[in-house]
């Protein structure tokens, strides 16, 4: 028996390569799911290709830079379908930005989406939760492998230091959010997917230029999947995946 059936999951950057590899995963499962995305255009194609598939999606335009947009979000959720069981912080950006030369603005931006929108949806989440009183949800972050902080900073594959530095604040938050709930006796999970280099918008055209080997975005959801369908006393933290031969 499929044990995601019928829930309700919530995934940010619904139409970027790995979110919407996840979302197809996710209702082809039979999920009901919340696609987020500041581009509906992306996001109409995407609820047309998966109209037949067991599941539901539900295209909702939010970008994380904005709390009100957030807000909104979880109202809407709230409403029309009750509540959250799992949140896939997948959104993220990749700004080109240097520690010498780089402009404030495209430091504060990657901040602002990598860590602090995602802060701040996770806990809205994590709120409407407990408002319902729900204690086996699940919170997926979709780290990078260059987030944890025991790797090298040196790589074969382009690197912002926004980008870095954004990854590896996310690894803390997403191990002192698991602490804290434990240390509540909570049984929601949380979990980090870490991949390494993965063929998306970002990375195609430097794959042209530069032979390497590189993930699916499908691998990426297959491991998400993976980490959503253990047992409710199974937590995987980390899943870490990367093509074979990288360096990092």
């Amino acid at each position: 028996m499929n044990s995601l059936s019928n829930k309700i999951a919530i995934v940010t950057g619904a139409c970027s390569a790995i979110g919407k590899a996840i979302v197809e995963e996710l209702v082809l499962k039979g999920l009901k799911v919340v696609g987020l995305s500041s581009d509906m255009n992306k996001l109409k194609i995407l609820v047309d290709e998966l109209k037949d598939k067991p599941g539901k999606l539900y295209p909702l335009q939010c970008d994380l830079s904005f709390p009100d947009e957030i807000e909104g979000v979880l109202e809407w959720i709230e409403k029309n379908l009750g509540s959250v069981d799992i949140l896939i912080n997948n959104d993220g950006v990749s700004l080109d930005w240097s520690s010498i030369n780089g402009g404030i603005q495209e430091l504060k931006k990657s901040l602002e989406i990598n860590v602090l929108g995602l802060s701040c949806i996770t806990k809205k989440v994590l709120q409407l939760m407990k408002n319902k009183g729900m204690d086996n949800g699940c919170i997926v972050n979709i780290n990078d492998i260059c987030g944890l902080k025991w790797l090298p900073l040196a790589s074969d594959r382009p690197l912002s230091p926004a980008y870095v530095c954004s990854k590896s604040a996310l690894a803390s938050l997403t191990d002192w959010l698991r602490l804290e709930l434990a240390q509540n006796e909570s049984n929601i999970k949380v979990i980090s997917i870490c991949p390494g280099l993965v063929e998306t918008e970002i990375t195609q055209q430097w794959l042209k230029e530069n032979s390497r080997l590189a993930l699916k975005p499908k691998d990426v959801a297959d491991a998400t999947l993976y980490s959503l369908q253990t047992p409710e006393y199974v937590l995987i933290k980390d899943l870490i995946i990367a093509p074979i031969r990288e360096m990092i």
